[in-house]
């Protein structure tokens, strides 16, 4: 790579880092400022474990990232955060199982924001235990265990093995799996590799700020240990 390519891609990747990390303290906006809510449940089914995070920006989805101080909070399930990213400004909370999830947003000592998560939101779904090897050099259907698609769902399945990853997505109402062709395998060669799954859901928020708007997502995921042949 040569050192002017060098530059440009670095310059890139740092002028990301800055808008990434662009962000306002709670206490600097004027109380009647409309905020964006972001609000995310993860299900890994693999890990049986449900991972919960928040995210805030001024007026809408472009907006700068909010850190909530003072007055201002998240609870989950009546819990504070567990763990903070700075970069995004996420506030993340875990627990084991999979598990409803309330988001209580302290917007100020005294406006209250509620928007829940619930299990049944979405099918549970997971890669088939009778799903042992796939033929890389054989086109066909891949069918996960659960209902087929609904409105505003999707669902990715991947295939990891050693660094390369290729990934196909179904997102059209009542699809019930993914055809795998086998031009999408050629990166791929005989021997272990890992499947992962990821079924997606966003629907808007029970309670938005304004015209600020948000939205809810819920994913459930899945992984298994697989054999490529040929």
């Amino acid at each position: 790579m040569t050192r002017q390519v060098f530059t440009y891609l670095f310059t890139i990747l740092l002028g990301f880092g800055f808008i990434s990390c662009e962000k306002i303290n709670s206490n600097d906006l004027a109380d009647d400022t409309p905020v964006y809510q972001s609000y995310k449940l993860v299900y890994d089914n693999y890990m049986n474990e449900t991972t919960a995070t928040a995210e805030f920006k001024v007026r809408n989805s472009s907006g700068v990232h909010i850190k909530l101080v003072e007055d201002s909070n998240v609870k989950f399930n009546g819990e504070r955060h567990h763990d903070y990213w700075p970069l995004f400004h996420e506030y993340i909370w875990r627990t084991r199982g999979f598990s409803d999830v309330d988001f209580i947003y302290n917007k100020n000592w005294d406006r209250d924001f509620v928007n829940s998560i619930y299990t049944d939101d979405i099918a549970y779904t997971t890669i088939p235990n009778d799903l042992e090897e796939i033929d890389l050099f054989s086109s066909g259907r891949l069918y996960w265990n659960g209902s087929p698609l609904s409105y505003d769902e999707s669902i990715t399945i991947s295939i990891e093995q050693s660094g390369t990853t290729i990934s196909k997505t179904a997102g059209r109402r009542n699809s019930e799996y993914i055809y795998l062709d086998s031009d999408d395998m050629r990166n791929l060669y005989p021997g272990p590799a890992t499947i992962h799954l990821e079924r997606e859901k966003r629907y808007r928020l029970d309670e938005e700020d304004g015209y600020a708007g948000g939205k809810k997502i819920i994913i459930m995921k899945d992984k298994k240990q697989i054999y490529l042949y040929e």
